[in-house]
């Protein structure tokens, strides 16, 4: 056979046909054909399929496929740049179905994980699973301390079963690439690398413990928030236990109705806190789906599940809020200059028709009335066209994105009328005033700034002229004689300029971080301005010096 050899890396050549025979029954006979080079498969042909569509078809076979494919398909559902919107849609609500697996597996797992009986830490444990996934299923249980707890425990076998999944999908990657996409920028083998590193997290369940002692830690004096403890002495990676909480599914509107509960409240609430978890932390839920957001009452949200989380670094924080407040505005440029800032834009990218896209999508959406505007679909149509004009997106960025579409329908279970833009608008006002309390406190705060980000990207801009003189073989020599005075004059004036910037910025910082009641304090004053301010202090009394004796050397050459 010319392309297909069976190889050691070939572990299971049963499992390879099998997946070609689900393509071949959902109507991708010539897919399972070319990706299969040659090797035998059943053929099953279904007359059903006939009459759905191509994205149903795909959900279908990966839910049959099993667990790897499912999370393949979830995550090729933030690829907007590689899958068609109607098969992008049908793979958002990919969901697993399995069956729970047995107590005794149950049993067999814990023991072997902690080295203890399930009667030896538990007074109570509920056989019978609350809820059964793909990778692991869930039990309720009482601790011999008497704390109630929801113990997770991973499906007997389930990382050999992705383990053989992600090498057949490899040598799938690889003859897709070879044939397909040898120059391209995104090869099948990344996605495939990409669902390899996702499918190791979530199956270390002290992954999922992390995350969640991290949000819990986060909003520890947030009362509108309950984050579940983790019990570490039991904790492995197959076994996670944690503090059960009673709280109401957010699709139970009966029962919080029931309970006299403000529905719109609560659905501002779980809003403003998951921008939070963007906004303040850069540490935000993944999966924000009805499942993992508990009632616990009208003023208390609880989240659960912390297998999938998003993280964003300063940069992309400062992008976020940035671009939030251009787009409200109406500032394009601003826009488009804050992507090329990070190097989002690529080579590829024609920033004139981007910001004729950006223009259309602002203009259309913020024209509608507030009751009127879908916030999560603005988003998505937003990543469609960055994806379109070939820009750099991180992966975080498109998960950021996922989570909005996802709380943002979880909101509108309880409040149809949910505005996310409204919310929104507020939740970024309280988080600069809880960062910052208020940076415009001191008129001259924007004229520094703007200053900084100006002497910031002068570099990057002078690099970018260079490059394009370059490039069109442009060449300019210039000499002229007695400018050496004048030029050692100029830096010294740039340095001065730079370095009254920076204490500016210190004095100013300091202020903000006093202004803003900032811990640790001293004598009930912030540590850190007290800190600011003696450095700004120190550096601007060097820099009078300095200035005192460059005036008495000059004085002295001038006579």
């Amino acid at each position: 056979m010319e392309g297909f050899r069976i190889t050691t890396k070939y572990k299971n050549i049963k499992r390879y046909k099998e997946i070609l025979s689900i393509l071949s029954k959902y109507g991708f006979e010539m897919v399972a054909e070319i990706i299969g080079e040659g090797i035998p498969f059943k053929r099953i042909r279904d007359k059903f399929v006939k009459r759905l569509s191509r994205g149903e078809r795909i959900k279908l076979a990966l839910q049959e496929l099993g667990p790897t494919f499912v999370k393949l398909g979830q995550i090729l559902s933030t690829r907007y740049d590689l899958i068609p919107e109607d098969i992008v849609e049908e793979l958002m609500s990919l969901q697993d179905n399995v069956n729970e697996f047995s107590v005794e597996e149950v049993r067999k797992v814990f023991n072997t994980e902690t080295g203890y009986f399930i009667e030896d830490v538990f007074d109570e444990f509920q056989e019978k699973p609350l809820a059964a996934a793909s990778i692991g299923q869930v039990h309720k249980g009482k601790l011999k301390t008497g704390e109630s707890v929801v113990i997770k425990i991973q499906r007997p076998n389930i990382k050999e079963v992705i383990d053989n999944d992600i090498s057949v999908l490899r040598s799938m990657a690889r003859i897709i690439d070879d044939k397909f996409n040898k120059e391209g920028i995104i090869k099948a083998s990344d996605i495939i690398r990409e669902l390899a590193y996702s499918l190791n997290r979530e199956l270390d369940y002290t992954y999922e413990a992390h995350n969640a002692h991290k949000f819990r830690e986060n909003f520890k004096e947030n009362k509108n928030i309950l984050i579940p403890k983790i019990y570490w002495d039991y904790t492995t990676r197959k076994i996670l236990i944690m503090e059960e909480i009673n709280g109401i599914k957010v699709i139970d509107i009966k029962s919080i109705e029931e309970r006299g509960w403000n529905k719109e409240k609560i659905s501002e609430i779980g809003a403003k806190l998951f921008m939070e978890q963007v906004l303040l932390y850069g540490l935000f839920h993944g999966d924000p789906h009805p499942g993992n957001i508990l009632v616990v009452s009208e003023d208390v949200i609880s989240f659960i599940d912390f297998g999938v989380v998003g993280y964003l670094d300063n940069l992309m924080l400062e992008l976020i809020i940035t671009c939030l407040k251009a787009a409200s505005d109406k500032n394009i440029n601003k826009i488009v200059e804050e992507l090329s800032d990070i190097d989002m834009i690529t080579s590829e990218t024609d920033e004139v028709s981007l910001k004729s896209d950006i223009y259309n999508i602002i203009n259309f959406y913020f024209d509608l009335p507030i009751n009127k505007i879908d916030f999560a679909e603005g988003l998505n149509e937003l990543l469609i066209i960055l994806y379109k004009h070939k820009l750099r997106i991180p992966p975080q960025l498109t998960l950021l994105v996922k989570s909005i579409v996802t709380i943002e329908g979880t909101a509108r279970i309880l409040n149809p009328q949910f505005d996310f833009m409204n919310i929104s608008k507020k939740i970024i006002k309280e988080v600069n005033l809880k960062k910052l309390k208020d940076l415009n406190f001191l008129d001259g705060a924007k004229v520094i700034s703007n200053a900084y980000d100006s002497l910031k990207k002068a570099p990057k801009q002078l690099f970018s002229l260079l490059n394009k003189a370059e490039k069109n073989k442009i060449k300019v020599t210039l000499k002229h004689e007695g400018l050496e005075n004048l030029e050692k004059e100029v830096n010294t004036m740039t340095n001065k300029l730079s370095l009254s910037l920076m204490i500016s910025s210190l004095i100013l910082g300091s202020s903000i971080v006093i202004h803003a009641g900032m811990k640790p304090k001293i004598f009930g004053v912030s540590a850190l301005g007290i800190v600011g301010y003696i450095v700004g202090l120190i550096i601007g009394f060097l820099f009078i010096i300095s200035a005192i004796r460059s005036w008495k050397s000059k004085s002295k050459r001038g006579n």
